[in-house]
């Protein structure tokens, strides 16, 4: 087994009102561990046209590989419209985009050649049956490496047997408090006012091994099968707040370099906090400058 980390799922534009930026959850993952580092294959389509070329153009300039980045001949490159407002923002995301179009041969021959000991997949990848087909061929293939799921929940682009799909995959899940509720609801847990006690009665249900949970202004948490777990406050912000927009993304990324590094579980909340922090002092999930990651390396 390489020591590869293999990340599956959508590249895109975000679109803002003033300008476009290069995204998506799992896009922004590959992004940071590459700059942390760390060996990264990302699976992901773009199509024929020209925010497909900046992508590609993006990703060769950061270093990145383009091995498993795959050309749709049929779908464009896909966009998000982000809408800005007082409370936040939301997302507008378009369908049948390039990433929505993976073909499983190069997915497969790419994964043997660098057989991974931890995956990543953000939910959103599996919000169409032909993608949740060559995600679930893509896992069998990957075991035994470790499977880290990052919960997406992008209405309408979610359902009970796509979010069930990749808890049961999920050795690992990352999810936020907003989402975690919703889940349980979803799948039929159990509920509680105490987000805590939902967040042990998922793990326990679904086999997990441990579970990430941000809670936004109230820090974040972690809890494993054993029954341990713990909370880091917030981190306060060391420039001024643009905007939040792949923060969730900046902490999954140091999520798996503790991982893959051996770190204390309070380590990586800490040290994931404060990246995350960083993150929503910029336009967009990822720095244009790689001194930006000089403090965290």
């Amino acid at each position: 087994m390489s020591d590869s980390i293999m990340i599956l799922g959508e590249v895109l534009g975000d679109v803002f009102p003033d300008q476009t930026v290069i995204g998506g959850a799992p896009y922004n993952v590959a992004r940071h561990c590459h700059a942390f580092g760390l060996h990264v294959h990302l699976l992901t389509g773009i199509g024929r046209d020209s925010l497909g070329e900046r992508v590609m153009a993006e990703i060769q300039a950061s270093g990145l590989s383009a091995e498993g980045v795959q050309q749709s001949a049929r779908l464009p490159t896909g966009q998000v419209k982000v809408h800005l407002g007082p409370q936040g923002h939301h997302f507008e995301i378009l369908d049948q985009q390039a990433y929505d179009d993976l073909q499983w041969p190069p997915v497969e021959a790419l994964t043997l050649k660098y057989p991974p000991r931890l995956v990543y997949f953000g939910s959103l990848a599996l919000r169409h049956a032909p993608m949740q087909a060559v995600a679930a061929q893509w896992l069998a293939l990957c075991k035994p490496a470790t499977v880290l799921c990052d919960i997406n929940l992008r209405d309408p682009w979610y359902d009970a047997e796509s979010v069930r799909m990749a808890l049961q995959a999920a050795d690992i899940l990352k999810i936020n408090h907003e989402e975690l509720p919703e889940v349980c609801k979803l799948l039929g847990v159990p509920g509680s006012a105490d987000i805590n006690e939902l967040a042990r009665r998922l793990l326990m249900v679904f086999g997990l091994t441990e579970m990430f949970v941000t809670c936004g202004e109230e820090g974040s948490f972690w809890l494993d099968r054993f029954g341990q777990g713990f909370r880091v406050p917030p981190v306060r912000l060391s420039a001024a707040f643009v905007d939040s927009v792949g923060a969730g993304d900046a902490y999954t990324s140091v999520v798996i370099r503790g991982l893959r590094a051996g770190w204390s579980r309070q380590t990586i909340l800490t040290r994931a906090a404060s990246f995350a922090a960083s993150i929503c002092g910029i336009r967009g999930a990822v720095p244009a400058a790689a001194d930006f990651y000089d403090d965290f390396l």
